[in-house]
């Protein structure tokens, strides 16, 4: 298991990833952490500062310079502006006579270099002469290497008593089977799944609890990104950020020191999902939506089934991604232009990288699973965001009713609520109108995309719906979801099943009878508001919830598009 923590720590880059690792980890081993990595801001070469006692020792002031890898000639002082020889200089020079806190002035200092890797030998001989150039009284330098790092985690982290054989062995299991995501989630989930149900009656516990997923998720991550596969990483953050935030949620009300350091660890394992959705955006999708049935290709399918069902995956995926950047957007102040104008352009990337996903993939015109409605509801809620894609949705939403029409007329694999991949591969059944019946027998699919059409005002779609719902599922139960008083405790765990729904939609009435019928029960359903990551404004993850689950999206962030004109409002 060292082994295993050292060549994660190894791998990881100094941003955003081995120094938000750092802070926890002195944290559980008994230091204050009293300055974290900063952006923007100058930080006189310390990454982290921390104060207290190690080993019995008398109370001291850790100051951390950070670099990832090993330390070589280059990175200890060559031409780049990061290299750590110039920080330590910064620290020396500036940051202990100008910057150390009153309080601290009398404390002996120790100034650490900490580092992912090893100290390649052949650097190792300037790093000793510097250290010994520049000791002082009160002011002693430690080498803070991968090796160091990675028995603390063991110690702190991963210990015998807290993560037993069990979890550490899911844990090799899921970092194993990389290949095979599916069976790597698996072990992963289980593993997370053991570690979130234990009924820790302290705050302490449930903190290091938060910050031993973070190691684990790191870890799977790293491992991860190396072997160039991020599936199993994709699924297992979802599932790692769900748990997490069951854990926290009652913090977050709190202002207690313990409080804040769960809120603090939290926010390290939404940074690790954000990343690999990020990653996931980035290098798997971007490079390659452009390209007529690229993407399609891509999947190597051995029947168009499999196409159809992983390009809605990845179009969900790319919905969740770009309704976390635009929640980023209102995080920041209109007095932070650059920032807000980045992530605005981030979110028209997604936006058009959907666009093309579907326009050059034409599986996505027609679903062949009921609850792929729920892909379709959050790529739609992404677009009409920006009034400019409003045309763009209407062709989609036009085509997908139309191409059921045509798949029910002829009997060719229209939207069912078959799960099982076996049944899909069978399905339809020819000339069998009781099978039509049971697998045509519920939809949330068409009362959405009929909800849509009436936002959009276009009859025509509407008029559309109402045709497939007369002529071929006059059977069907058109139902919309809502949350529910269990919604709550079960929504980010799918520990059991909660919500209501609103049965035999009328689709039969106007448009306008229709969405005032679906957001009137928006308005008796109060529930959604009292959703801990609606309160705590953390929406994006009612909407993992629902993706990773398989939840219907809650109306109410559809009627929060219309309450606010369309203009930029979900809540």
């Amino acid at each position: 298991m060292k082994l295993i923590i050292k060549q994660y720590l190894a791998s990881l880059k100094e941003r955003d990833e081995l120094d938000a690792i750092l802070p926890d980890l002195l944290s559980q081993i008994g230091l204050n952490v009293y300055s974290r990595p900063g952006r923007g801001t100058r930080q006189d070469g310390v990454d982290v500062a921390a104060v207290g006692c190690l080993d019995g020792s008398k109370e001291k002031v850790y100051l951390f310079s950070i670099k990832a890898g090993d330390l070589t000639r280059s990175s200890w002082d060559g031409d780049a502006v990061q290299s750590l020889r110039p920080s330590l200089n910064e620290i020396l020079d500036s940051y202990i006579p100008n910057r150390l806190l009153h309080e601290h002035k009398d404390k002996d200092v120790v100034v650490c270099l900490c580092i992912g890797g090893e100290i390649q030998e052949q650097v190792r001989p300037q790093v000793k002469g510097y250290i010994e150039h520049n000791k002082r009284i009160n002011l002693t330098f430690e080498e803070w290497n991968g090796d160091k790092l990675a028995s603390l985690i063991l110690t702190n982290f991963l210990r015998e008593d807290l993560m037993p054989q069990q979890a550490r062995s899911l844990l090799r299991k899921s970092l194993a089977l990389l290949d095979e995501p599916e069976a790597s989630y698996q072990h992963f989930s289980t593993l997370i799944r053991s570690l979130s149900i234990t009924k820790w009656t302290r705050a302490k516990d449930q903190l290091t609890v938060i910050r031993q997923i973070i190691i684990c998720l790191w870890t799977l991550f790293a491992w991860s990104r190396d072997a160039g596969n991020i599936e199993s990483a994709y699924l297992s953050s979802e599932f790692s950020l769900l748990h997490a935030w069951n854990i926290s949620k009652k913090f977050f009300a709190e202002k207690t020191k313990v409080a804040q350091e769960i809120q603090s660890a939290f926010q390290s394992i939404l940074i690790v999902y954000l990343q690999v959705s990020s990653l996931f955006f980035y290098e798997k999708i971007l490079p390659h939506a452009h390209k007529r049935h690229a993407l399609s290709e891509a999947v190597q399918a051995s029947c168009n089934l499999d196409v159809n069902l992983k390009l809605f995956d990845v179009l969900g995926r790319l919905a969740i991604g770009g309704l976390w950047v635009y929640w980023e957007t209102q995080r920041v102040g209109n007095d932070e232009p650059e920032i807000l104008n980045k992530l605005w352009e981030k979110f028209q990337a997604y936006s058009d990288t959907i666009m093309q996903l579907i326009s050059n993939n034409p599986t996505l015109f027609l679903p062949i699973k009921d609850d792929q409605g729920i892909d379709i509801s959050m790529a739609v809620l992404l677009l009409f965001i920006n009034t400019n894609n409003h045309d763009n949705i209407r062709e989609w939403i036009s085509e997908l009713v139309k191409r059921t029409t045509i798949a029910h007329k002829v009997n060719f694999q229209y939207p069912c609520n078959l799960s099982s991949y076996t049944e899909l591969l069978e399905h339809p059944q020819q000339n069998n109108e009781n099978y039509h019946q049971e697998v045509t027998n519920g939809s949330i699919l068409f009362p959405i995309i009929a909800l849509y059409a009436s936002l959009l005002d276009d009859k025509n779609i509407y008029s559309e719906v109402q045709t497939l719902k007369k002529n071929h599922l006059s059977h069907c139960n058109f139902q919309f979801w809502y949350p529910d008083e269990f919604s709550e405790e079960h929504i980010y765990t799918n520990s059991d099943l909660h919500g209501a729904t609103l049965s035999h939609v009328c689709i039969e009435r106007s448009s306008d009878e229709f969405i005032n019928q679906a957001f009137t029960e928006c308005n008796h359903s109060t529930e959604f508001k009292k959703l801990s990551a609606v309160e705590y404004n953390l929406w994006p993850l009612i909407l993992v919830a629902c993706r990773h689950y398989r939840i219907p999206v809650p109306l109410h962030l559809m009627k929060g598009l219309r309450d606010s004109g369309h203009n930029h409002g979900l809540l």
